[in-house]
């Protein structure tokens, strides 16, 4: 197949690759092509710019959408992921007659619940973030698109290069959470794997899954147990609430493994200390 990867960054590329593995013919958009790995094939393009985007091939069959915003504001969001999917649409639409599926990239903090409430795909969206709000609405704009869409919402991103935890376990800035802190996270590669698997999926694809590991985590345990990793004293207790509130909720990944997906990283311990030996690493 021909597959087309837009706002080709480091979990597209990963995602490349190993569709390239598979034999399909890959090419990325991103501003500065020319850093994309072999065998796959670059084009440079600024999503967000006045000028106009390359004609898609007409045999794409893929089209992978995995933004980044410029600014991490309500303006950068919709810069980002709102006005490049509706843009996006209109292309496939006119371009792309062959196309079988658009996978977009959204995030988790698009899902509802808190208190330590289980989340799945049935949970009402309830974004407590004013760029959360621009998420859900890229993802309601792509599903009324009329094309075949799946979203992966992904859970927090760890792997080679995402390193914050570690950072601050390192240097002594980690603070054990203030009361309870449960955390979700999907390690780069496996998130990459399971775009992979949705695409190919083909028609079974439904619209919606959820993507994380198989082990919402207490942050306090996390944290405790890097500290184990790398030999350093477990951070101190926070002596208050942290300012921002993150939610406090589990994800439920059964739908997703219902398809036969599986994880290379089913928990964070698997995870990190894959990062921590340097198995991988970050696509630049």
């Amino acid at each position: 197949m021909k597959i087309l990867l837009i706002s080709c960054g480091d979990v597209a590329t990963e995602a490349g690759l190993r569709f390239a593995a598979l034999g399909h013919e890959v090419t990325g958009w991103r501003r500065n092509s020319s850093k994309l790995p072999a065998p796959m094939h670059g084009q440079d393009v600024d999503l967000q710019g006045d000028e106009p985007w390359p004609r898609i091939d007409p045999e794409t069959r893929i089209a992978v959408l995995t933004p980044v915003p410029a600014s991490r504001d309500v303006p950068g969001y919709e810069r980002a992921y709102l006005q490049v999917a509706g843009k996006l649409v209109g292309a496939l639409k006119e371009q792309a007659p062959q196309l079988e599926r658009i996978i977009y990239v959204s995030s988790s903090a698009v899902s509802g619940g808190d208190h330590g409430d289980w989340v799945d795909e049935s949970t009402p969206s309830e974004p407590n973030r004013e760029t959360s709000v621009v998420l859900a609405r890229t993802e309601q704009a792509l599903l009324d698109s009329g094309l075949p869409v799946t979203v992966l919402r992904a859970s927090g991103i760890y792997g080679p290069g995402r390193n914050h935890l570690i950072t601050q376990v390192r240097n002594g800035t980690a603070r054990l959470p203030f009361g309870s802190h449960w955390t979700n996270r999907i390690h780069r590669d496996d998130l990459a794997r399971a775009i992979v698997h949705v695409a190919e999926l083909g028609d079974l694809a439904e619209q919606l899954y959820l993507v994380t590991d198989n082990e919402p985590a207490q942050l306090e345990d996390i944290f405790t147990f890097l500290a184990g990793e790398l030999d350093l004293p477990i951070p101190p207790a926070a002596t208050e609430p942290a300012a921002r509130r993150a939610a406090d909720r589990r994800i439920d990944n059964s739908k997703l493994l219902s398809t036969g997906f599986t994880l290379a990283f089913p928990g964070y311990r698997e995870g990190y200390r894959s990062v921590l030996a340097g198995e991988s690493s970050r696509h630049p």
